[in-house]
């Protein structure tokens, strides 16, 4: 940890003994609030979270603080009161602005600024940072979770999750749960709630991602494409994608370029009645796993331990194909031979 964060930690400590805080959480809780603020599919992958919490609290009021980009994750989602549009600008692709020092200043004037009319029992920063438990202290949330050895912000909570880098997302944050008394676990699994479109039979390819270096090669994907000539090939994907899908639609006919054409429901809804998907490590792979859809995730250059990207994120359905014996990402000829060998490819 460098001396920035170590200093950042004990404002954090310093902040808590002026905090509001009850020595042990509320047994019936009025109100239970979850910060999320992160991307789609860091929300996605731990909605599990919030059904734990509706079985173990059935009275309290679920509230989500998550960024606007990805509120429509959690619609008709029944274990959800509220969700509070909360775009802090930390650990996020959305409003982060570069540079170390004006991540600290626009956290802290946003952490200032921030109010909030619901009064919570219970908080829960579910990444776990310094601003986090900033947050929930401005908010007056009188009982916190986070979490100890990933970004800080635990000397601010009363109880936190140990970090674990080979624990599964999504069944980390139900410790979340299981510290405030929950023993009825629903299965490790996202969770959408939408209606579900008939099976259409298409490939969906997602070729974004996050980061560049952790996608798969275009030029791959596009060749991929073309030997896929026996399948209807549906591209999907934002605004940002849109060079992306070009480039595949350019692939054949059978491909029919849909980015930034569909909202990120009507996205999910193209999952759910897909023959299966083929994407980065991106929220296409959550989506997929929230209706059991088989899934081809490819890892591009910078993930280079497929074993432990697999244990935090993926799913009994993802086929995950990462690096080669020499160091070099899945050729398109491997990728279809794993797919046929999974039985993807046949009809």
């Amino acid at each position: 940890m460098s001396w920035k964060r170590d200093a950042l930690e004990l404002a954090v400590a310093s902040c808590y003994r002026l905090a509001p805080r009850l020595a042990e959480p509320p047994s019936e809780p009025r109100s239970i609030f979850v910060l999320r603020n992160n991307d789609l599919g860091d929300l996605l992958v731990v909605t599990p979270l919030f059904d734990a919490l509706r079985r173990r609290f059935p009275s309290a009021r679920i509230v989500a603080g998550v960024g606007e980009w990805a509120a429509p994750i959690l619609e008709q989602n029944p274990n959800v009161d509220e969700v509070r549009v909360v775009n802090a600008p930390w650990h996020n692709h959305s409003v982060t602005p570069k540079g170390k020092f004006a991540q600290l200043f626009a956290s802290i004037y946003f952490i200032l600024r921030y109010t909030e009319a619901t009064r919570h029992d219970i908080g829960i920063d579910v990444l776990g940072s310094p601003f986090g438990s900033l947050l929930l202290m401005r908010a007056g949330i009188p009982f916190r979770l986070g979490v100890r050895g990933y970004a800080g912000g635990h000397s601010a909570a009363q109880c936190y999750v140990e970090f674990n880098s080979n624990e599964h997302v999504g069944r980390f944050a139900l410790r979340f749960a299981e510290i405030l008394g929950a023993t009825d676990l629903p299965e490790n699994r996202p969770q959408l709630f939408l209606k579900i479109p008939s099976q259409t039979g298409e490939v969906i390819i997602a070729p974004g991602g996050g980061y560049k270096e952790k996608c798969w090669p275009i030029d791959s994907f596009v060749e991929l494409a073309k030997r896929l000539f026996n399948f209807k090939i549906v591209v999907i994907g934002g605004i940002n994608d849109r060079a992306l899908g070009k480039r595949l639609a350019d692939a054949g006919q059978h491909v029919v370029d849909c980015t930034g054409m569909l909202s990120l429901r009507e996205s999910f809804r193209m999952i759910a009645g897909a023959r299966f998907v083929i994407c980065n490590s991106s929220i296409a792979m959550h989506v997929a796993a929230a209706f059991r859809k088989p899934c081809a995730v490819l890892l591009g250059n910078d993930i280079v331990d497929p074993i432990q990207h697999s244990a935090q994120w993926t799913y009994p359905e993802s086929l995950v194909i990462g690096h080669q014996g020499n160091g070099n990402v899945a050729t398109v000829n491997r990728v279809l031979y794993l797919l046929q060998r999974h039985g993807l490819l046949t009809r």
